[in-house]
């Protein structure tokens, strides 16, 4: 967990605009900070210390200093690329990885990221022939955003060191506000701020003679070749290999444990390989048992002599930290377990953790999301099935737009279905399910879902491991038959039944719990007053304050459940506030 930032081939930049976009996102980088100005490039790092504290300061170059790098993340398997770095004649000076990707980019070039398994961002300069290359890793799990900026490019890990930059233009990218109002997310590569763009998971930028490519695409998830049916032994055989990867790190650790599938399974194959003392995990305690799979928890931990601490989550919580929240998450989304990781990630850093293991991953690429099994049910029935999924995945229907935004806003919300179709139209020959987990995998996942586990950890010092997303775990999951993903109304199910060898069926095929709040039923009584003041916030005129505080009332009542829609308006309101205050 670190954070970068630079700007390349821009007029007039200089070290002291890149140490402000650093100094903005040092919490990403507590232990040391660095800028260097090499030319056409002024590269800027911050450094969480993970492996070899002392010698792994950024920007970090070659022996010779003529190729620079800043890196974000991890590459787990450096031990192995050093090795072969070593038997050709390369000299190290540090055990940390940085220091391999300076090496390989000196042997192997651009083609150096399909060695790389990890994940990272990183930027690379190369001194010799005023070139570079702006790469980031294959699913998109560690962040990296660019925008053009003075004739050149600004790249950073966070879109406010962008913002810090003298000459920048902070607006509004309207029509991609307007479809967070749809897909409760912002779908990247746009952002909500106008000019700046993540870089696509799995893609590179290069740079020479004074020119940028657009996105050069390095790996996609193999979705549409041929399907390959596995056994349990190979999904313990590459879990245990990326565990046993993962497990490099000279920091305290632990492990987020929901008491959901995903992360017991992960608590089953960690255990063994755990060369520390006992393992501590952390799980969630939510009074609203719908919300809640601490006991599940209880019981994992107790069968693996765990030692379990719990989190207990209250309305009070939200209004302490949310704008907070809002701050980190640097976009407008109605997702309140974004709330859960930050309060997660503040409890690891109470218990002086860095490092900490999570299941994420299996719910976007083996279809096991709650939605999923509504839409099988219904696709049969469709007409035109992935239509029937925009819909169903849709927080608000345009009725409900007209009447929440002003007749200026309301216009900028009507692109969502255009875009949710660009999405998706490289996977339209795949059968129905596919096609949604092309979309849960290349959008939903980068866009928001990996975003909760990066930004909510950063801002307290936490690295988050998902040995799940490991990219030949997820390549063997993304290569199984459909059936195996999904069997007769159950997703994840190749996970699940390897699954039932460590705990019984009960366990295993109990209904989903969604790990969020019941924040439908807080605004009711505990968080009324919040919300109602949230929803009078200015917001410089893009949404009807009066209708909006009928919907909430309506809600109150129980005449409607306004629940996706008040979600989404709180968050963009505090958006705009902590993002657009002259505005709002």
């Amino acid at each position: 967990m670190c954070g970068i930032a630079g700007v390349v081939n821009g007029e007039g930049v200089t070290e002291d605009d890149v140490w402000k976009m650093i100094n903005c996102i040092k919490y990403r980088g507590v232990d040391e900070q660095g800028v260097e100005a090499l030319g056409r490039a002024v590269l800027g790092h911050a450094r969480l210390a993970v492996v070899d504290p002392e010698n792994g300061m950024q920007p970090m170059s070659s022996t010779d200093g003529k190729v620079w790098v800043v890196f974000n993340g991890e590459i787990f398997n450096f031990i192995e690329l050093r090795e072969q770095l070593k038997a050709k004649g390369y000299k190290f000076k540090s055990r940390c990885d940085t220091e391999v990707l300076v090496h390989l980019w000196c042997e192997k070039g651009e083609k150096m990221l399909d060695d790389l398994v990890g994940m990272f961002a990183f930027f690379i300069w190369d001194q010799r022939t005023e070139t570079g290359m702006l790469a980031r890793d294959r699913q998109g799990i560690k962040p990296c955003f660019y925008a053009p900026y003075q004739g050149g490019i600004a790249f950073a890990s966070e879109m406010k060191a962008i913002l810090e930059l003298p000459k920048f233009e902070r607006k509004v990218n309207e029509a991609a506000l307007g479809n967070v109002f749809t897909f409760n997310y912002c779908p990247p590569p746009e952002t909500c701020f106008e000019g700046i763009r993540h870089l696509p998971p799995g893609t590179f930028i290069r740079y020479g003679a004074g020119k940028f490519t657009e996105p050069v695409r390095y790996w996609s998830w193999p979705l549409d070749g041929p399907r390959v049916d596995a056994t349990q032994q190979d999904l313990e055989k590459a879990l245990d290999e990326a565990i046993k990867l993962q497990m490099r790190f000279d920091v305290n650790g632990g492990l987020f444990l929901s008491g959901g599938v995903d992360s017991s399974v992960i608590a089953t194959r960690l255990v063994p390989q755990w060369n520390r003392p006992q393992l501590d995990a952390i799980g969630l305690r939510i009074e609203d048992k719908g919300f809640s799979e601490y006991d599940y928890a209880e019981r994992v931990a107790a069968g693996l002599d765990i030692n379990l601490s719990a989190l207990d989550i209250r309305p009070a919580n939200i209004p302490e930290i949310a704008r907070q929240v809002v701050k980190h998450a640097e976009q407008p989304h109605g997702d309140f377990s974004f709330f859960l990781f930050f309060m997660l990630s503040r409890k690891a850093h109470e218990m002086g953790k860095i490092v900490m293991f999570t299941g994420d991953g299996p719910d976007e690429v083996m279809l096991g999301f709650r939605h999923n099994e509504q839409f099988f049910s219904e696709m049969t029935r469709a007409n035109f099935p992935m239509r029937s999924y925009f819909d169903l995945i849709s927080y608000s229907t345009e009725k409900d737009r007209q009447r929440m935004m002003s007749p200026e806003f309301f216009p900028h919300t009507q692109g969502a279905l255009d875009k949710f179709m660009s999405i998706i139209e490289p996977y339209s020959d795949l059968e129905p399910m596919e096609q949604v987990a092309a979309y849960e995998l290349t959008s939903l996942m980068p866009g928001n879902n990996s975003v909760k586990g990066d930004r909510m950890g950063a801002c307290w010092s936490i690295e988050g491991r998902a040995p799940f997303l490991d990219h030949r775990v997820s390549e063997l999951f993304a290569r199984l038959p459909v059936t195996s993903k999904f069997y007769q109304g159950v997703g994840k199910h190749f996970l699940k039944k390897a699954a039932v060898s460590y705990f019984d069926r009960d366990f295993v095929f109990r209904p989903k719990t969604m790990p969020t709040l019941p924040i439908g039923e807080w605004i009711k009584g505990p968080l009324y007053t919040w919300a109602r003041d949230i929803l009078a916030l200015p917001d410089g005129g893009r949404f009807d304050n009066k209708e909006l505080h009928v919907m909430l009332d309506e809600h109150r009542s129980g005449l409607h459940n306004h629940t996706k829609q008040l979600r989404t308006m709180l968050m963009t309101k505090l958006w705009l506030q902590e993002f657009f205050p002259a505005q709002a």
